[in-house]
């Protein structure tokens, strides 16, 4: 294969409902290759190393689900790598098998990479086997070979490939081996499709299935697999309306019929032979030594076990505060004093003699980049990139198994851990994830708690503000406050929502080794959106702020708060206008007090005391708007009024109880 030719492409995807969209990206390109497979198989590894750095983060038209878009010169075609999200199969349960089933049926990509993890062959042939029955060109690439030996696991991929009837090229990701065959295997416009395995049904199904053959030659086998399964979405996608509709309508009848003579659903039927099928491959292409015992099996152990891996746990998260707080301080010192130096204190002197209106502006939207690189870039960048290790590494299942017995205290399972966690990062995605939880009484209980958690906007304001300039164990005590906020919070409606509990059935992904690449492209991909999205409407703020400051404005809205501000809450007035902007984004905050304040240095304008109290009311009142609209879209405009409102009064209920506390020692 030629050298690859990495391009970054600024590729611009419509968020509304209209799939032509998602297709004009596709037609720039010879050929669309769609990355598919379940979550933690590696596919995140294999997709970084492919296309580098430079990928396009995008949502799927009409959805929040996003779409990651790369794209290579691979010889002399120019190809666009898309990286669905992980999915275990092509049903309808959760909104990532939505978009991935709609991608592949709508866009048709001229060739599938299933990423398969050798580790877990069974319980990824579930999906491989449905996407053998889309009838598009298909190669699997076997991935986490190393991990497979380590564990005694022996894999015959020729008869692997045979079973399936598709290329199997071995491949471990992390390192880049079989990277260049799978690509090529994809190139290969002679992969058929014509001799792939068929899934041995049910003799009901396939009874069914030659009775659909008699009326509907021309429609795929696949299709007629999922019209029995009254998957109505995949048909009408698959056929032509009116098709659709009567291939629909006469398979109603049979499936009705199926189900009597099984006595249990159709769906659960296919899945039972779906997963014997897997089974039946698996046990004739894979072979189990005895093996040695393992340093990272021994290590495994422990990171499970209750004592050791809470231990662990609590060890590891005080190590990342440490090192956001540690680093993030540092560059943050750093850069303020480059900018007032460099920067802030040559504007004033050059336009003191300027018209107050435009040296107000330039000087306040100055204060605004240097707010956005000194205070938000160093602590999200260096939390992201340990957040992201924690992802590769399986660590976080394993934090979900530990915690299983303290989250059902609150009402939920260790699952629901993942989204907390994700919430540290940010609130928005974290709430999104709350789909995989299994009842609504859990989505609910879990979007609440998120609302709480502090994300990383957040944390550059605790560890930003209080880490700074009052003291790391200071900052430590807003967590700790936080936590026994949430695991209060979470007992109550633990106790007082009704509806279904459910236990945690999860797979445990194996330890690994985080790919440097793929951590330091998760990284951009989440800073970049701050870049992107907060800088400019920081920019913007701070310059209205000059505007309103030149105008006497500011002034005057301070000067009717500053009774509540300083008489319940002990804060400067200017301290009330930054809380309000913390609305628009929890940084902004933070940033638009530096701004008001004239300064990043808060210990000339603040007390510690008032640092503290800043920190606690904007860490926990109302979330952002980007999480307001993704609370409203999840569960609705009544619930997301009364966590806003929640917030609120608890937020202002701490500052106050912290200000008295303070007049009292």
């Amino acid at each position: 294969m030629q050298e690859r030719d990495i391009r970054v492409e600024v590729v611009e995807i419509n968020s509304g409902s209209d799939v032509v969209t998602e297709r004009a990206i596709s037609s720039k390109y010879d050929m669309t290759m769609a990355f598919v497979g379940n979550p933690s198989v590696g596919k995140s590894a294999f997709f970084s190393r492919l296309t580098g750095i430079g990928v396009v983060i995008a949502n799927y038209p009409g959805t929040t689900v996003e779409l990651t878009h790369g794209s290579i010169n691979a010889g002399s075609k120019k190809v666009d790598v898309v990286d669905l999200p992980g999915i275990y199969s092509l049903g309808a349960s959760t909104e990532d098998e939505k978009v991935s089933k709609r991608y592949l049926l709508r866009e048709y990509p001229d060739v599938i990479i299933n990423v398969v993890d050798a580790t877990r062959l069974e319980r990824n042939l579930y999906l491989t086997l449905q996407l053998l029955e889309l009838d598009i060109p298909m190669v699997v690439a076997l991935n986490q070979m190393d991990s497979a030996k380590e564990m005694g696991i022996e894999i015959d991929v020729e008869k692997l490939s045979d079973y399936l009837g598709v290329p199997v090229i071995p491949t471990v990701a992390t390192k880049g081996l079989g990277l260049d065959d799978v690509v090529l295997s994809a190139l290969d416009e002679e992969i058929s499709t014509e001799k792939r395995r068929r899934v041995h049904y049910d003799n009901h199904i396939l009874r069914a299935i030659e009775r659909l053959d008699a009326d509907f030659p021309e429609i795929g086998y696949g299709i007629k697999v999922r019209a029995l399964e009254r998957d109505e979405e995949f048909v009408k996608l698959s056929c032509r309306p009116h098709d659709a509709d009567l291939l629909l309508a006469t398979s109603g009848s049979i499936t009705e019929d199926i189900e009597k003579a099984h006595e249990m659903q159709i769906s659960d039927t296919i899945a039972r032979d779906l997963y014997g099928e897997a089974g039946y491959i698996v046990d004739r292409v894979r072979t189990q030594f005895e093996h040695k015992i393992t340093f990272k099996e021994k290590i495994d152990s422990l990171l499970t076990s209750e004592y050791v891996g809470i231990t662990g746990l609590i060890i590891a998260l005080l190590l990342t505060f440490f090192v956001v707080f540690t680093l993030g301080g540092f560059l943050e010192e750093g850069i303020v004093s480059l900018f007032e130096t460099y920067l802030i204190f040559p504007v004033e002197e050059m336009l003191a003699d300027s018209s107050p209106i435009f040296r107000n502006v330039f000087i306040y939207s100055l204060l605004g980049i240097e707010a956005g690189f000194a205070i938000a870039i160093p602590y999200i960048a260096v939390f992201y990139i340990i957040l992201s290790l924690f992802e590769d590494s399986g660590y976080l299942t394993r934090a979900s198994f530990l915690l299983d017995n303290w989250t059902h205290k609150v009402g939920l399972h260790g699952r629901a851990i993942i989204p907390l966690v994700l919430g540290l990062g940010c609130n928005v995605p974290a709430i999104m994830s709350t789909r995989a939880l299994n009842t609504m009484r859990e989505r609910r209980i879990a979007s609440v708690l998120i609302a709480l958690t502090p994300c990383s906007a957040r944390t550059v304001i605790i560890l930003g503000l209080v880490g700074t300039f009052v003291g790391y164990w200071a900052a430590i005590s807003i967590y700790v406050l936080e936590l026994v906020i949430i695991f209060g919070t979470g007992w109550v409606l633990g106790k007082g929502l009704s509806g279904e509990k459910t236990g945690l059935i999860m797979e445990m992904a194996p330890l690994r080794r985080p790919d440097p690449r793929a951590t330091l492209q998760k990284t951009w991909l989440r800073v970049r959106e701050f870049v992107y999205v907060a800088f400019p409407l920081l920019v913007a703020g701070s310059a209205l702020l000059g505007l309103l400051d030149s105008l006497g404005v500011l002034d005057m809205f301070q000067n009717a708060v500053e009774p509540v501000s300083v008489g319940l809450f002990g804060l400067p007035a200017f301290a009330a206008t930054a809380l309000i902007f913390g609305i628009l984004r929890k940084e902004m905050a933070l940033q638009i007090l530096a701004v008001l304040a004239g300064t990043a240095n808060f210990v000339q304008v603040l007390t510690p005391l008032q640092m503290y109290s800043f920190a606690v009311i904007t860490t926990i009142y109302i979330p952002c708007v980007a999480t307001i609209a993704i609370l409203k879209h999840e569960l609705g405009w009544k619930d997301t009024a009364v966590i806003s409102m929640f917030t609120i009064c608890l937020a202002l209920l701490a500052g106050f109880l912290i200000n008295i506390a303070g007049m009292m020692l």
